[in-house]
């Protein structure tokens, strides 16, 4: 693990501003004597697929989930390509338990080491089959098809410093808080001369401290399948998607996982 996986989960102590002021901190890939009994009792929305892992090489587990990611989204030439790439840059993964505080449940987070020491990703436990059908059901059964095969790998994703991906069972509530805040602000979104209605924005990521979102965006299909928009409330517009040769200059993208390419390259540099 690089350095900065190191700092970060650990125990608090005393007003370290590298600690994430985590009450109790479990390696559970340094933890082999630890049973699946006692590790799911401790946490009870850990996979037993992620336990059976910690028990690995730390090379058999970036092939393993390696290649889970591959089997589980859909095969594109180069995304499948960029995915390759992006575990070749890996130097461990783990899986962590921690506690915020005492008293509080366990939650489970699987970390993402870059070799070069730049950062890390951390990832929360899957959704499962119902929790994705429903959470397509709530919006209308038009989320993208690679979004939704994601979260079977992570329902929750991030840089360690980033807010990140939402986890789907906070995305609807998330999206009502969205609205409610535009309408309060009666804020006039637009698209060059187009008005955007704010429900038609489903926000999937927060950028850290900006009150700025990477949304699907129900007007938009540009590939049989919603595309999604950066929207800041700061600006009050969204990404330019009308410009098909200026798409990624302006954080407007035909897919999910083409978003999740460029966060993955651009948020570790």
């Amino acid at each position: 693990m690089n350095s900065h996986v190191l700092k970060y989960y650990r125990k608090s102590k005393g007003a370290d501003p590298e600690a994430r002021h985590f009450h109790e901190v479990i390696p559970l890939h340094e933890e082999k004597g630890m049973s699946w009994d006692e590790a799911h009792q401790k946490v009870s929305t850990l996979p037993r697929g992620w336990y059976e892992l910690c028990h690995l090489s730390s090379q058999d587990r970036i092939e393993l989930v390696r290649d889970f990611w591959l089997s589980t989204l859909p095969f594109i030439p180069h995304v499948d390509r960029f995915f390759h790439e992006f575990f070749q840059s890996l130097d461990d993964i783990g899986v962590y338990i921690v506690q915020w505080g005492e008293g509080l449940s366990y939650e489970c987070e699987m970390v993402y080491s870059l070799r070069d020491g730049s950062c890390f990703y951390q990832g929360m436990p899957p959704s499962d089959e119902r929790e994705i059908l429903l959470l397509n059901d709530q919006f209308g059964g038009g989320l993208p098809k690679d979004f939704l095969h994601f979260l079977q790998i992570h329902s929750g994703f991030s840089k360690h410093s980033d807010t990140g991906m939402f986890r789907a069972e906070d995305m609807p509530r998330i999206h009502r808080k969205f609205v409610e805040h535009a309408i309060e602000q009666n804020l006039l979104i637009k698209s060059r001369d187009h008005v955007i209605n704010p429900s038609d924005l489903i926000p999937f990521y927060e950028s850290f401290g900006l009150r700025a979102y990477q949304c699907f965006f129900k007007e938009w299909y540009p590939e049989m399948e919603m595309g999604n928009v950066y929207f800041s409330f700061r600006d009050k517009t969204i990404s330019d998607f009308q410009d098909p040769n200026a798409l990624s200059d302006t954080l407007a993208f035909s897919s999910f996982l083409d978003w999740l390419i460029f966060y993955l390259e651009t948020i570790g540099a």
